[in-house]
C-alpha cells in the first residue's frame, strides 16, 4: 500500500483541501484500493460469489442496514463512514450509498462476465467500466459538504471515463488471467492487434477530455466569473487531472505497452510506414493532461545506494532481497564502474580497503571537471564506495564548505552530504557545523513536492545516508524510503530520476507538431508545460520540483512559440527575461544559475529560444552565436558536456546557428563555415552501416543517428542522407520503438535512459529527412 501512496493521491485530487480533509480522502483511497486489490490476489480473479460476499456487507454499511458481518473491511468502513458523515449536507449519504451500490453491482457483473467468458461490446464495457472505477463515489466524498448541482452527474461520468480508460491503457500490456480492458474489447470488436487497439483507445480518451471541456463550457454558461458553478467544475477537472497524475507517479499500473503488428501498406513509402507506426506508439505515452511520463530505466548506482540504506534501517526484507537479486543479475553485463559499485555493495571483501585506490581507474572521466567541481565529483564517488562497502575515507576526501549562497540545490545537498559523511568517517565530525547538518535535513524535508526529492534519487539517497550517519532515527528517513520504493522501475531497480515530464513534453511537443495525427495532443501539452513555469520565469525539468534550468526553459519556449505564440506570449516574455538574467559575461549560458560556467548545449538552446523574440534580444543572440562559433573545434565538433553523443551537440549547435543566421550582428560567413565543418565531420564519420555512434569509434545506434540525420539531410550529399535513413528505418522494432543506448548523463558523466527520447528523436529525424538543403 505504501507504493500506492493514497495520501499523495488525496493531495493530487483535492490540492486545496485542509489536512483533515486530505486525511479523510487518503483513508477512502486506501480503503478502495484494498478492496479492489483483494479481488486480484490468489491464483486468479475472484469469483462473482466472492465479490458479492465482500461487497454486499460494505454496501449495507453505507445504507444503514446494519450488516451483521464483522470483517476487518466492514469494521474499517463503519469507522470511516462515521467520520465522513460529519458535516455532510442533507441527502448526501443516500447519494453516496447509491453510488457505492452501483459500483458493487457492476463489479459483481464484471466477475460474472469473466466466469461465463462473456465478451461485451464496447458500449456495454464502457457503461460498466464507468461504474467499476470508483471515481464516482470518491468524487462524492469530495463534495459531501456541498449541495447537489446541475450537471454534476454528466461531469462525474466523463471524469470516470477518462480515469478508467487511462487506467486500462497504461495497463494494456499486462496478461493477467481473466483480465478485461477497453483495449481487449476494441481489439476483438474491430479485429485489431492490441497495439492498434491501444492507439484507438488513446484517441477515445482525448475525445472524452474534449467532451469534458465542451460540457464544462456549456454548464458554466455566460456568467462563469460569478464563481460557484465554475469552482465546482474546476474541482472535478482537478480531480480528473490529479487521478491521472497519481497513476503515473505511483506506478500502480506499469505494464509494457502492447506490441503493434507490422501491417505493411504498399501504398506508403517506407519512411511514412515507419513514422505511422511510431506515432501510434507515441500517442500512448501522452497522459490526458498533456504530460509525457516515460519511465527512467533503473541504474546500479541508485539501486546499490538504496540497498545500503535499507540495510542500515533494518526491515523491508523483501525489498532488500529484490535489490540484491537485481544487482547480482546485472553484474554479468555491468561496465567497469557498475561492476565496482556492485562489488562494493555485495562483495566488499574483494576490494582494496582504500576508497581512493578502488576508484582511481575510473576518475579519469572527471578530467573535464576542473577545480572544486572536479574535486566534489571524486569525493562523491569515494563516499558512495564508503557507504556501499565501508571503504576507507581520508581527510583528502573532505571538500571545503560552500563559498557562496548561489548554488543549485543539487550541488548544495551533494556537497553537504559528502562533507557530513567524510567528517564522521574520518573521526572529525566537528568540521561540519550543526547549522550545516540542520540545513541539509530542512532541504530534504521541505525542498520538493515530489516523493523523490527534486525527482533526483542520487542526490536524495546521498543526503539520506548523511542524515542517517548523524540521526539514525530521524523520521525523514522512513518517509523518504517509502517514496524511493514507490519510484522503482518495473524490475525493482531504482532510476536516477523519477520524472522528466516537463522537459520530455516540450521536446515531444515540438516533434508532434509535424504530424497531423499527433498535433491534436499538442494544445494540452502546451498547457501542461506552461503551467509549470517557475516564479523566476524559468522551467524545471519535472513537475513538482523547484529548481529551474536553462535547458528546459529553452525547450519549453521553443515549443510554446511553435504551438501558439500569442496564447503563451506572457509565458514567453517571462522566459526571455529569465534567460536574459542568466547569461554569462562570455555570451554563453550555464545550466542552473547565472555565474556558473557556460555550456555549449545551454547556449545553443538559448539562441533558438530567443532568436524569434525581437530586437531587444539580438545583442544577446549575437554574443551567444560568437560563443558557439568560437567553441567549435577544427574537426567540426564541439565539447560534449551533458550529452554523450557528438551528433547530439552538433544538431543543437547547427540548429542554433541556423536560427541566428538572420539576426543582426552575426557573421553569416562564419556561420556557414562552421555548419560546413560540422557536416564534413558527420560525412567523414558515418559508419559503413549508415549510422553514427556516440563517437566515431563506437558502434552505430538509433539515437545518435537520429540526431545526425536532420543535419545531414540539410547539409550533406544525398547519399549520406539515404544511408542514414536506411539505417534508422532498420532499427525500428516490432513495437514501433527505436531502442538505443542512453545519451543523457547525470550526475555527469553517468548515463541515464528515458527510452522515449530515442523515439522522439527518430520522429523528428524521419520528418526532417525529407527537407532538402
Amino acid at each position: 500500500m505504501a507504493s500506492y501512496a493514497p495520501g499523495r493521491m488525496a493531495g493530487y485530487i483535492v490540492p486545496t483541501a485542509s489536512p483533515g480533509e486530505l486525511d479523510l480522502l487518503a483513508c477512502w483511497g486506501a480503503f478502495i484500493l484494498l478492496v479492489d486489490d483483494g479481488f486480484d490476489r490468489g491464483q486468479g480473479p475472484a469469483s462473482s460469489a466472492r465479490v458479492q460476499a465482500v461487497l454486499e456487507p460494505l454496501s449495507a454499511v453505507l445504507q444503514g442496514v446494519g450488516a451483521t458481518v464483522t470483517t476487518p473491511g466492514v469494521l474499517a468502513l463503519r469507522d470511516l463512514w462515521e467520520r465522513t458523515l460529519v458535516g455532510a449536507v442533507a441527502g448526501w449519504p443516500a447519494r453516496l450509498a447509491a453510488a457505492y451500490r452501483s459500483f458493487a453491482e457492476a463489479t459483481v457483473q464484471e466477475a460474472r462476465w469473466r466466469e461465463t467468458r462473456y465478451l461485451p461490446t464496447s458500449a456495454e464495457y464502457v457503461a460498466l467500466r464507468r461504474r467499476t472505477i470508483t471515481v464516482g463515489p470518491l468524487l462524492l466524498v469530495t463534495e459531501r459538504r456541498a449541495v447537489p448541482w446541475s450537471g454534476s452527474e454528466e461531469l462525474h461520468d466523463l471524469c470516470s471515463d477518462v480515469v478508467a480508460w487511462t487506467n486500462d491503457l497504461v495497463d494494456a500490456g499486462s496478461s493477467r488471467s481473466g483480465h478485461l480492458s477497453l483495449v481487449d474489447v476494441l481489439a476483438r470488436e474491430h479485429g485489431l492487434c492490441r497495439g492498434e487497439a491501444a492507439a484507438r483507445a488513446r484517441a477515445m480518451i482525448e475525445d472524452r477530455v474534449d467532451d469534458f471541456d465542451t460540457a464544462a463550457a456549456r454548464l458554466a454558461g455566460p456568467q462563469r466569473w460569478l464563481g460557484s458553478t465554475d469552482e465546482r467544475i474546476e474541482a472535478v477537472r482537478t480531480f480528473m487531472a490529479g487521478s491521472v497524475a497519481w497513476q503515473g507517479e505511483s506506478h500502480r499500473y506499469c505494464a509494457e505497452l502492447p506490441t503493434q503488428h507490422n501491417l505493411f501498406d504498399a501504398a506508403k513509402e517506407p519512411i511514412e510506414q515507419a513514422v505511422t507506426r511510431l506515432e501510434r506508439r507515441l500517442a500512448l505515452v501522452v497522459a490526458p493532461g498533456g504530460a509525457i511520463r516515460d519511465r527512467c530505466a533503473g541504474r546500479v548506482l541508485e539501486s546499490a545506494l538504496l540497498l545500503a540504506l535499507l540495510r542500515r534501517l533494518g526491515g523491508r526484507d523483501g525489498e532488500r532481497r529484490h535489490l540484491v537479486n537485481w544487482l547480482w543479475e546485472r553484474r554479468e553485463r555491468a561496465d567497469p564502474v557498475e561492476a565496482l559499485l556492485i562489488d562494493a555493495c555485495l562483495q566488499p571483501h574483494l576490494l582494496p580497503g582504500d576508497a581512493a585506490r578502488a576508484a582511481a581507474p575510473f576518475t579519469g572521466g572527471f578530467a573535464r571537471f576542473a577545480g572544486a567541481r572536479g574535486r566534489l565529483k571524486r569525493s562523491m564517488l569515494h563516499v558512495v564506495l564508503h557507504v556501499l562497502g565501508g571503504l576507507r575515507l581520508t581527510g583528502d576526501d573532505l571538500p571545503g564548505p560552500a563559498q557562496s549562497e548561489r548554488m543549485s540545490p543539487f550541488t548544495r545537498v551533494n556537497l553537504s552530504a559528502v562533507r557530513i559523511v567524510v567528517a564522521r568517517a574520518t573521526g572529525y565530525p566537528h568540521q561540519v557545523t550543526p547549522g550545516e547538518r540542520f540545513a541539509l535535513e530542512g532541504i530534504l524535508e521541505h525542498g520538493s513536492e515530489r516523493l523523490v526529492w527534486e525527482s533526483n534519487a542520487t542526490t536524495h539517497l546521498l543526503g539520506l545516508h548523511a542524515v542517517h550517519s548523524c540521526r539514525p532515527g530521524h523520521p525523514l528517513l522512513e518517509r523518504s524510503v517509502a517514496g524511493l520504493l514507490a519510484a522503482r522501475d518495473m524490475d525493482g531497480s531504482t532510476p536516477f530520476l523519477d520524472s522528466q515530464d516537463v522537459w520530455l513534453s516540450a521536446v515531444g511537443g515540438l516533434a508532434f507538431l509535424a504530424r497531423p495525427a499527433l498535433r491534436r495532443y499538442t494544445a494540452r501539452m502546451g498547457n501542461f508545460v506552461a503551467a509549470w513555469q517557475g516564479e523566476d520565469g524559468g522551467w524545471p525539468y519535472a513537475s513538482g520540483i523547484r529548481q529551474t534550468d536553462v535547458d528546459t526553459t529553452c525547450r519549453v519556449m521553443e515549443f510554446l512559440h511553435a504551438v501558439d505564440p500569442h496564447r503563451y506570449r506572457t509565458h514567453l516574455r517571462r522566459g526571455a527575461a529569465y534567460l536574459a538574467a542568466t547569461t554569462g559575461p562570455d555570451g554563453g549560458w550555464p545550466t542552473w544559475l547565472g555565474g556558473d560556467a557556460s555550456d555549449l548545449d545551454m547556449t545553443a538552446g538559448a539562441i533558438i529560444a530567443l532568436a524569434p523574440h525581437g530586437c531587444n534580444h539580438y545583442p544577446a543572440v549575437a554574443a551567444a552565436t560568437r560563443f558557439v562559433l568560437t567553441a567549435q573545434h577544427e574537426d567540426g565538433t564541439w565539447d560534449r558536456d551533458w550529452p554523450l553523443s557528438e551528433a547530439s551537440v552538433m544538431l543543437r549547435a547547427v540548429d542554433a546557428l541556423h536560427a541566428a543566421s538572420r539576426v543582426p550582428g552575426t557573421d553569416p560567413s562564419r556561420i556557414a563555415a562552421a555548419t560546413a565543418r560540422a557536416a564534413t565531420r558527420l560525412t567523414a564519420t558515418q559508419q559503413p552501416d549508415g549510422g553514427w555512434g556516440h563517437v566515431p569509434d563506437h558502434d552505430s545506434d538509433a539515437l545518435s543517428t537520429a540526431q545526425a540525420l536532420p543535419v545531414v539531410a540539410r547539409h550533406c550529399p544525398p547519399h549520406v542522407t539515404a544511408a542514414a535513413t536506411a539505417y534508422l528505418l532498420a532499427r525500428q522494432d516490432r513495437k514501433g520503438r527505436f531502442p538505443a543506448p542512453p545519451d543523457q548523463t547525470g550526475p555527469r558523466p553517468v548515463p541515464f535512459n528515458y527510452p522515449v527520447l530515442a523515439d522522439l528523436a527518430a520522429l523528428t529525424a524521419l520528418t526532417r529527412s525529407k527537407v532538402q538543403p
